[in-house]
C-alpha cells in the first residue's frame, strides 16, 4: 500500500496522469470492412515481384523490386534475377515520381538486397542481405547521414546473424529507455517450427543474445515479415497457419519484446484467400493513434505477372474506406472551433517535457541553441537505469522508473500526436499560438537558470522548425504558427520523494522541465 500511495502522489504532482492507458489501437479493435486494399499500377509495380514498400518521412518511398527475368518457358526465374531496392519521390501533392534504382549505396550487384526497416527515432536503416543461391539472408545496418542518405551499409555484429541459418525481415522498435529492439525472422534452432519471429536488442552495430516471441505469436508454421506499430504497441506481422483465408494471412499480437497477447488475425477487408505480406502503417489519426493507411504486398489475382501468380508479389496501397473518408471530409467541414478546442483539450495541458541536468549545450551562457528536443529527450531516455540505481530506497527507484517511462517517454509521444494535430489544423486554415514555459532546477545562479530556461525553449522551436523536413516554416514565417515564450528559471517541486541529490534526485528532475502551456486557435 505504502508503494501505491507513492506512485499515486507522483502521478498527481507532475501531472503524468494525462497519460491513458487503453487498449492497443490495432486493426482488429476497428469494424470489419472498413479498411480497403488499392493495387498499385506499373511502374511501380512489374510481372517481377515487388516488395517491402516503405516511406521515409514523407518525401520518398522505398521498395524492394526482382525485375522480370524469363527463359523458354517464360516464367519467371528466381535464380536468375537479383533483387534490389528502389526509391521514389513524393511530391507535395501525393504524387510519387517514376521509381529509380537507390542512389544510397545500399544495393549489392551480387546479392539480394531488400526488406528495409527504418528506426523511427534516427531514421537509420535495417535491410536484409541474401546469397542468390542459397537464399540464406543477413541483416545489415546503414546509419543515418546528418543531411541527405545513409552510410556504407555494414552487417549486423553479435548472435543475430547466425551461420547456416536464415536472418531476415527486420522491424524496429524502441523500449522505455530508447534502447533499439530488432525483431526479425530466423529459422534459427529453438523455434516452434519453420520460420519464427525473433527479437535483440542493438547498440550501434552489435547485438545481443536472440529471444524467440513465444507461442502467442509464433506457429508450427513460418511467421514472417513483422512491423511494429511503435505508437499502440502492436507487432503485425504474416503466418500461413491454420484458421486463416488462404496463403499468408496478416495478424497481429499486442505487447512488446516477450510479452504479448494471443496474435489474431486482422480484417478480412485486408486478408484475402492468397498471399498477403509485409504489411505496414505508414499514416494515423494524430489524435487517437487510429492506423489510417499502408502498404502490403500480395499475389492477389489483379497482381502483374508472366504465367504463374504464386511466384511474384505486388504493391498494394491499403487506407479507410472512400466513403468513410467522405464521411470524415464532410464531419471536418462543419467542425467548429469549440470542437477543435474539445479535441485540443485532450492532451491535458500543460504538457510537461523533461531534461538532463544542464542539457542542452552544458555551461553555456548563450540563450539561443541548435540543439532540438528529440535529442535532448534521447539522451535523458538512455540514463533512464543509472537514474534508478542512484536512488536511495525502493520506493524513490519505483517513482523514478515510473517518471521516465510515464513522462519522460509518455509525454514525449503524446508531444508528437499534439504537433501532428497542429499539422492538420494549419493545413484547414486555422491559425495557431502555443504557449511554452520553461523551467531549471536551483543548482546554479538565477541569471544563468534564466538562460538556460530560455534554451529549454528554444530547442522545442527546433523541433517544431524540423518537423517532418520542416512543414511548420512557412507558416511560422507568416505568422499563421505564433510560439509564445515564458522562460521562468529555476522552480524547486515538492514531492513524496525525500531525495536531496541535486541532479539524480525525483525534485531535480521534475524541476527540469518546459512546459506547453496550451494551444490556442486564433
Amino acid at each position: 500500500m505504502k508503494l501505491s500511495r507513492t506512485i499515486q502522489t507522483l502521478l498527481k504532482l507532475t501531472f503524468c496522469v494525462g497519460l491513458i492507458f487503453y487498449s492497443p489501437l490495432s486493426l482488429v479493435n476497428y469494424a470489419r470492412g472498413q479498411y480497403r486494399v488499392v493495387h498499385m499500377e506499373k511502374p511501380f509495380n512489374t510481372p517481377g515481384s515487388e516488395t517491402g514498400a516503405l516511406r521515409v518521412g514523407d518525401t520518398v518511398m522505398v521498395f524492394s523490386s526482382m525485375p522480370p527475368s524469363v527463359n523458354t518457358n517464360r516464367h519467371f526465374n528466381m535464380g536468375s534475377s537479383v533483387m534490389q531496392i528502389y526509391q521514389s519521390r513524393i511530391a507535395k501533392s501525393g504524387k510519387m515520381a517514376r521509381p529509380r534504382l537507390d542512389r544510397w549505396g545500399l544495393n549489392s550487384k551480387r546479392d539480394h538486397t531488400g526488406n528495409l526497416a527504418l528506426d523511427p527515432l534516427t531514421h537509420d536503416l535495417y535491410f536484409t542481405r541474401g546469397d542468390v543461391e542459397t537464399l540464406n539472408c543477413e541483416i545489415f545496418f546503414a546509419k543515418k547521414k546528418k543531411r541527405r542518405g545513409w552510410e556504407k551499409p555494414v552487417k549486423l555484429k553479435g548472435p543475430v546473424n547466425l551461420k547456416g541459418y536464415t536472418s531476415t525481415h527486420p522491424a524496429v522498435g524502441r523500449l522505455a529507455d530508447s534502447t533499439v529492439i530488432l525483431y526479425f525472422v530466423s529459422d534459427r534452432p529453438g523455434g516452434f517450427g519453420g520460420h519464427d519471429i525473433w527479437y535483440t536488442l542493438v547498440k550501434g552495430t552489435t547485438t545481443k543474445e536472440c529471444v524467440n516471441l513465444g507461442p502467442l505469436v509464433n506457429s508450427a508454421a513460418d511467421e514472417l515479415t513483422p512491423f511494429y506499430d511503435q505508437r499502440n504497441g502492436v507487432l503485425y506481422f504474416s503466418s500461413d497457419r491454420d484458421g486463416g483465408l488462404g496463403g499468408h494471412d496478416i495478424y497481429c499480437a499486442a505487447g512488446s519484446r516477450n510479452t504479448w497477447q494471443e496474435a489474431e488475425p486482422v480484417c478480412h477487408c485486408l486478408n484475402s484467400e492468397h498471399n498477403d505480406l509485409y504489411f505496414n502503417i505508414t499514416d494515423y489519426d494524430s489524435v487517437t493513434g487510429r492506423p489510417l493507411g499502408g502498404f502490403l504486398a500480395s499475389n492477389r489475382p489483379d497482381s502483374f505477372f508472366l504465367t504463374d501468380s504464386t511466384c511474384c508479389n505486388d504493391i498494394y496501397r491499403w487506407g479507410v474506406d472512400s466513403t468513410m473518408l467522405e464521411q470524415v471530409a464532410v464531419m471536418d467541414t462543419v467542425e467548429s472551433i469549440d470542437t477543435i478546442q474539445q479535441r485540443i483539450r485532450r492532451f491535458m495541458f500543460p504538457l510537461f517535457l523533461y531534461f538532463h541536468n544542464d542539457d542542452p549545450d552544458p555551461q553555456s551562457r548563450e540563450v539561443v541553441t541548435t540543439t532540438t528536443y528529440p535529442e535532448c529527450q534521447r539522451r535523458y531516455a538512455t540514463l533512464r537505469n543509472e537514474y534508478i540505481a542512484r536512488q536511495q530506497n525502493a520506493d524513490d527507484s519505483a517513482m523514478m522508473e515510473l517518471f521516465f517511462d510515464t513522462c519522460v517517454v509518455g509525454n514525449y509521444n503524446r508531444t508528437e500526436e499534439l504537433l501532428d494535430y497542429v499539422e492538420s489544423l494549419l493545413d484547414a486554415g486555422h491559425n495557431i499560438t502555443i504557449t511554452i514555459a520553461g523551467f531549471a532546477s536551483p543548482v546554479y545562479k538565477s541569471d544563468y537558470n534564466l538562460v538556460l530556461s530560455r534554451r529549454r525553449i528554444g530547442a522545442f522551436i527546433n523541433m517544431i522548425r524540423a518537423w517532418r523536413g520542416g512543414v511548420f516554416e512557412d507558416a511560422m514565417a507568416e505568422g499563421r504558427l505564433f510560439i509564445e515564450q515564458k522562460p521562468h528559471g529555476a522552480v524547486s517541486p515538492t514531492t513524496g520523494s525525500q531525495s536531496t541529490d541535486p541532479v539524480y534526485g525525483l525534485p531535480a528532475a521534475l524541476a527540469r522541465r518546459i512546459e506547453i502551456l496550451g494551444c490556442e486557435i486564433r
